[in-house]
């Protein structure tokens, strides 16, 4: 196969700068890239490396060995739901039409999302015509389309898609990682945010409205989220939430903290490695960090075991350096059992565990008794639990479900610290 070159942009400052140019190769079954920086970019003072394996140096850089592309590049494509839309059009089109089903790489995936959606800073430019990939003439859809978005993706869920619905679910959702149906929507401001939809097929509770829930009392808890909101559309929850790489129209750089540490899907990590990297990156690195360990008690009080590396992130808000970014994707997990965050808290404890939080306390910039200061934070918002369940809409069945998400053995690790502090 032949080769695809493009040239990268990045926004800074929402200035549109050359920053180099990307080289796919595809050879049969494998994959890789090459990228080389411009000089003029070399050159600014405001210049940043654009992914950990990409120093700011000239000459071609190749992709790590079986990375079929860099990693700040992937966090701007498509993660499971896009594909899931990308290919599902693609065998549409095969039996419509007849003919073999296209192969899809990873470049081809990074260029498919349109241009104005796509993720952070970063922004792709055909070479010979400085034409933007992908550009897209039709509008993103309005919070008036809710209840078509939401039917459509239902009707994915149950295998019975038509090719209108698969048109709309595009218009907004091909740039959308995650596994659960989602879509770009512009609100009564006109901003970009993200619509949020229930997956019939496999929710076990109502998994939009838990997350509106954990959402309020994170932000009741002292933790930085999105603007969010719910919306109920015949009976069933939409959970809208702000893009927080946007300010206006300028794009705001947004890399992963599996990017930051140069891991892959399925690595674990640990929140000390995180913790390294906002020493070595941040700006406001004391602020980040208590943040951070903020966050791990939530997780642990909310039992939020979904907290992998590509729901951590971070933001270039300024030339000083990465910022930790808001934080998304919070789902409280009611089945019993002991739990397990998919991050270790220290370098190998994943057991979801107040003593452990504590222990590492001091590698977030927390004394002990700041700890517990953060904890009794933590808990006043999580005892609110149930109101702000009720206040969501649900029942007292419904609310009950969830019981064992927010009263366990750590809540009553946490509550003895507190007491005693």
């Amino acid at each position: 196969m032949a080769d695809t070159a493009v040239d990268v942009i990045v926004q800074i400052g929402g200035e549109d700068v050359l920053a180099g140019h990307l080289w796919s190769h595809r050879r049969r079954a494998t994959e890789s890239a090459t990228f080389s920086y411009t000089t003029e970019y070399l050159g600014r003072q405001d210049a940043y490396e654009l992914d950990p394996v990409l120093p700011l140096s000239p000459g071609s850089q190749q992709t790590p060995a079986e990375h079929p592309i860099f990693a700040a590049f992937s966090d701007c494509a498509p993660d499971r739901w896009g594909r899931r839309l990308v290919n599902r059009t693609e065998g549409r089109r095969v039996k419509r039409e007849g003919g073999a089903e296209r192969s899809f790489g990873e470049i081809d995936y990074l260029l498919g999302v349109r241009d104005d959606l796509r993720q952070g800073a970063l922004r792709f430019r055909h070479p010979k015509t400085a034409i933007f990939l992908a550009e897209e003439t039709a509008g993103v859809p309005h919070l008036i389309d809710l209840p078509t978005l939401l039917n459509a993706s239902e009707r994915l869920e149950h295998e019975d898609v038509g090719d209108a619905d698969l048109r709309t679910l595009l218009r907004g959702g091909s740039s959308l990682g995650g596994a659960r149906p989602k879509a770009h929507v512009l609100d009564q401001s006109g901003r970009v945010a993200i619509a949020k939809f229930p997956s019939p097929a496999n929710d076990e509770w109502d998994v939009i409205r838990w997350e509106g829930i954990a959402l309020t009392l994170a932000r009741d808890a002292g933790i930085s989220v999105p603007p969010f909101a719910l919306h109920i559309i015949d009976g069933k929850a939409v959970l809208i939430v702000d893009r927080f790489d946007r300010r206006g129209a300028r794009r705001v750089g947004y890399v992963s903290a599996m990017t930051m540490l140069e891991a892959t899907d399925g690595d674990e990590g640990s929140y000390l490695d995180i913790a390294d990297v906002i020493e070595r990156q941040s700006a406001s690195a004391g602020e980040d960090l208590r943040q951070l360990w903020r966050r791990i008690a939530f997780s642990i009080l909310i039992s939020n075991t979904d907290d992998h590396l590509r729901n951590h992130g971070f933001l270039r808000t300024s030339t000083a350096g990465w910022s930790l970014c808001p934080a998304f994707d919070l789902n409280p997990d009611p089945r019993p059992g002991p739990k397990y965050l998919s991050t270790a808290i220290d370098y190998n404890t994943t057991a979801a565990s107040i003593a452990t939080l504590m222990e590492v306390a001091s590698a977030f910039r927390l004394s002990p008794d700041d700890a517990r200061t953060v904890l009794r934070d933590v808990m006043a918002a999580m005892s609110r639990w149930r109101a702000a369940a009720h206040d969501a809409g649900l029942s007292h069945a419904a609310t009950e479900q969830m019981t064992l998400a927010f009263e366990h053995d750590q809540t009553d690790v946490a509550r003895e610290i507190v007491d005693q502090f």
